[in-house]
């Protein structure tokens, strides 16, 4: 009998400190064999680093300003009790925010390898995060690229003299249409105003009317131009007729992509230096742009529209949804960018006050946005004599069609378009660089092949995302586009971050983490993010999640209802997103556990970290450890 058969049911290791006593998963570890069966490490590639700190910091706050600060904080502020929505914004803030900004950049640079890899060093059954968040971001990526081709669609349009969605005199025009901003439309009290979603139904399929004008209905010349010139949504009827591809929106979605290679194909090298323009510039041109607002006849007005506070909205708890799902819109945390970015940092970086800084700058930037939206809005409500809940849809219609459409009025409407549209690129371009690299990196880590052929692999991703995103630009394409933004976040997203949360606090253990923040930077977490990371992320987050079921609108598209079978799709893309994180728990339970011991044990092997078993074998192998016994489980033998 060998000498391992005969020490089968003991474990006898001298102990230190016999005064310590050892931990349950201590105990669980040295008593099962599976608990030391571990992955092999996955090697240490060489890994490009940030220039220099400033970069680092663009990039991330070029990443967490995006779109999504020009069109939608304003108006969630708007619809959510104006001013006093800031009040449950800035707890969600403060609470999950600045919380899950600060973890996950730390991960990226602890850890510096993608998020699929990051996660399953963590722990294998882990792994599933990863992809995850993998699936998350190429979805967000596939509508979001195609919202910045119609950006570039507006840049090009803006270089005449005369804006072409100020008139009513192009092809495209139908019957409906009014200059409304003209003084001479203005004067007209008896015109009616739409939008050119209300009478949608109403075009044929081949862009000919024929109809009887019976009443005084129009719809604005900036609305016609983006539904039926640029879009020319009215050649589809849903998401069963998307009809033929557009070929110059086409042009300009492989124009984005052709800008994001050529500025991200050599890595964090090359994506340091266009942050300088990409990151700086909006905050430029808001400034422009609101001095220009503020001197305009009515802005007054729509600034305090957009700030006066309605406290008895904050009994509303939608608002509270509401704000809370801003924080994961603009912040994006979950989505792996922010821990790829990490991931190019040097481990002792104080990635602590990024986080704070990045964080104020996009606070800063959504109020920015704010006061340039509502400047402009009271003008148009003050010359359309309308209310400004009136003036203009939430949304897409904000960036394309009611704002452009007051660029049109400006005194150099060319400069000012141009200006603006470059700022909407911009902001997009930033996001979306996070988005490519994130994907790009977690692929590469978990193969590397595809590191050592940066180049070439990061123009075929390219190409098949191109592939992937046609159905955005043809005729019904922005049916495809909402339904992507309605589905492809919220809940799964927000299932992730809790994961994540999890994963780190309650997996990986939260002294293990604090241990660490305190060798690679200096200072260990105050209590509040201890309590943050293990408690209140996780806790919120399950509360959100009951709440986006139970808070589920209908989706609309103009008057297009979307069907029921396409909701039903929706949401099973959506959870599909996060069957990763299952599968990921379940291979690990059937590839590195033992079926001679218990279920329960097995079970909850499964959540013990790499990083406690490692140290238990370790001291297995040093002679040193712990004194433990056992009679009926199985026992390493190394």
């Amino acid at each position: 009998m060998s000498e391992c058969d005969k020490s089968k049911n003991t474990i006898t290791v001298s102990n230190p400190n016999p005064n310590r006593k050892p931990s349950t998963t201590e105990q669980l570890v040295l008593l099962t064999s599976s608990a030391l069966v571990l992955p092999p490490p996955a090697p240490v590639a060489p890994r490009d680093l940030w220039t220099n700190k400033v970069e680092f910091l663009l990039s991330v706050i070029g990443y967490v300003v995006d779109l999504g600060n020009v069109w939608r904080f304003p108006y969630m502020c708007y619809s959510n009790g104006g001013g006093a929505f800031l009040i449950p914004y800035t707890i969600f803030l403060c609470l999950i925010g600045i919380p899950m900004m600060y973890l996950e950049l730390f991960l990226g640079q602890f850890y510096r390898c993608g998020n699929i890899s990051l996660w399953g060093r963590i722990a294998p059954s882990m792994k599933g995060i990863g992809i995850a968040s993998l699936c998350i971001v190429t979805a967000i990526t596939l509508f979001y690229t195609t919202i910045i081709a119609h950006a570039l669609f507006y840049l090009f349009s803006s270089f005449r003299e005369v804006m072409p969605w100020s008139l009513c005199s192009h092809s495209w025009n139908t019957p409906f249409c009014s200059e409304r901003m003209r003084a001479d439309n203005i004067q007209n009290k008896s015109i009616n105003e739409t939008h050119f979603s209300d009478i949608q139904h109403l075009l044929s399929s081949n862009q000919t009317l024929q109809l009887n004008i019976t009443g005084p209905t129009r719809v604005s010349s900036a609305d016609e131009y983006y539904h039926i010139y640029m879009l020319g949504i009215n050649r589809s009827t849903g998401l069963t007729d998307l009809g033929p591809i557009k070929i110059d929106l086409l042009l300009c979605l492989i124009s984005i992509f052709i800008l994001m290679y050529m500025c991200i194909y050599r890595g964090v090298k090359s994506t340091g230096k266009a942050v300088y323009v990409t990151a700086i510039l909006p905050y430029v041109v808001l400034i422009i742009l609101l001095i220009q607002g503020l001197q305009l006849k009515g802005s007054h007005y729509g600034i305090k529209y957009f700030l006066q506070p309605s406290f008895e909205k904050l009994k509303d708890i939608k608002v509270w949804y509401s704000a809370a799902n801003q924080i994961f819109f603009t912040l994006g945390p979950g989505i792996s960018v922010l821990t790829t970015y990490g991931s190019y940092n040097v481990t002792n970086n104080n990635c602590y006050y990024d986080a704070l800084i990045a964080v104020i700058a996009n606070f800063l930037a959504s109020f920015l946005a704010g006061f340039v939206v509502f400047s402009a809005l009271g003008h148009m409500s003050w010359r359309l004599k309308k209310t400004i809940e009136n003036v203009v849809d939430h949304g897409p219609s904000l960036s394309f069609i009611a704002y452009p459409e007051i660029l049109a009025t400006f005194k150099y409407p060319t400069f000012f378009s141009i200006l603006f549209f470059l700022m909407v690129i911009n902001l997009g371009l930033d996001s979306d660089f996070g988005g490519l690299e994130a994907i790009y990196s977690a692929l590469s880590d978990e193969f590397p092949i595809l590191k050592r052929h940066r180049k070439s692999g990061m123009f075929i991703m390219c190409c098949i995302l191109i592939v992937a995103c046609l159905p955005t630009v043809t005729h019904g394409g922005n049916y495809v586009v909402q339904f992507l933004d309605r589905f492809s976040t919220a809940p799964a997203l927000m299932l992730v971050v809790m994961m994540e949360a999890i994963a780190a606090t309650w997996v990986y253990g939260l002294n293990n983490l604090i241990n660490d923040i305190r060798i690679n930077l200096g200072f260990e977490p105050n209590r509040f993010f201890r309590l943050a990371w293990s408690v209140l992320c996780p806790v919120i987050i399950i509360l959100l999640m009951v709440l986006s079921f139970t808070y589920s609108e209908e989706l609309k598209y103009g008057d297009y209802q979307y069907p029921s079978w396409s909701i039903a799709l929706g949401w099973r893309i959506n959870l599909s997103f996060i069957l990763p994180i299952p599968l990921a728990m379940l291979y690990a339970f059937l590839r590195y556990s033992d079926s001679r011991i218990p279920f329960l044990q097995r079970l909850r092997l499964l959540f013990v970290p790499d990083i406690t078993k490692r140290k238990v074998k370790q001291q297995i192998e040093n002679g040193s450890g712990l004194h433990l016994s056992s009679s009926s489980s199985p026992v390493a033998c190394v």
